[in-house]
């Protein structure tokens, strides 16, 4: 699907593991001057492989004239796939030992590339973790953006996925490394947040009340509900559904 599109990838310096931060970008046919940074969660990965949740949301971004970049974190292996359902055993084979602020540090040199690029506007749409990351990459000096989206993204996760989730590379040192004030400096002109209703990871009030917190006018936050969504935004009601993308594309843009 990304082939439709003028596309290439950039290899920036990584903070870990093999210290690379692969960003890729589409370019639209006709692009409307807003830039998007997508930012994956926790363990996770974005890039154009058609199987990709994100490679399908660039293409539908860059379908509307978006110009979308998919930050990829550096990480000491990426062979997923050898792992097939042992999540556990690819988790600490990649990520063993990287913490927090490597994360944040590797989506700050993505911005940073971006940034470098002169957008027009410009947008950070953060999954899950990337939600955080995206908000404190809008408190920092620098472009003022545009819209800051989180989805599925709160501060406090449920008792069950605090408990298995926390001692995690990355995850471990979260709570050390984030200070809560930063989002009295939020730089952006608008917030949303997206929450799938069978997310398993965030309650609807974590996923409230984080936005709530960010200090900008009520009027320029936006709270959705996507039916069904589960926490990573790709199964509907225990079905694939590329939809959900589609969807939350749909709330942002269509006013």
């Amino acid at each position: 699907m990304a082939d439709k599109f003028k596309n290439e990838t950039t290899i920036l310096p990584g903070s870990f593991g093999a210290r690379q931060v692969k960003l890729s970008r589409l370019y639209p046919e006709a692009a409307n001057g807003v830039h998007v940074l997508l930012l994956h969660g926790v363990h996770s990965s974005a890039n154009l492989s058609p199987y990709n949740k994100f490679c399908h949301l660039a293409c539908i971004l860059a379908e509307r004239g978006f110009t979308p970049w998919l930050c990829e974190t550096s990480r000491r292996a990426a062979n997923r796939e050898d792992y097939c359902d042992d999540v556990g055993g690819w988790i600490m084979e990649a990520f063993r030992g990287k913490s927090f602020r490597n994360e944040l540090d590797d989506c700050a040199a993505a911005l940073r590339h971006v940034e470098s690029q002169s957008p027009p506007e410009l947008w950070i749409w953060g999954f899950s973790l990337g939600g955080i990351i995206a908000l404190a990459l809008a408190c920092g000096e620098g472009y003022a953006v545009g819209k800051v989206i989180l989805s599925g993204t709160g501060l406090v996760s449920m008792p069950e996925a605090e408990r298995t989730m926390m001692p995690l590379p990355i995850l471990s040192t979260l709570r050390e490394s984030v200070d809560t004030e930063m989002l009295n400096d939020i730089r952006a002109r608008e917030a949303v947040a997206f929450r799938g209703s069978n997310d398993a990871i965030f309650s609807d009030a974590a996923c409230r009340s984080l936005l709530e917190a960010i200090n900008i006018p009520r009027e320029n936050k936006r709270y959705y509900v996507i039916e069904g969504a589960d926490h990573s935004m790709k199964m509907r009601n225990g079905r694939h559904d590329s939809k959900i993308m589609d969807e939350m594309l749909s709330l942002l843009t269509d006013q």
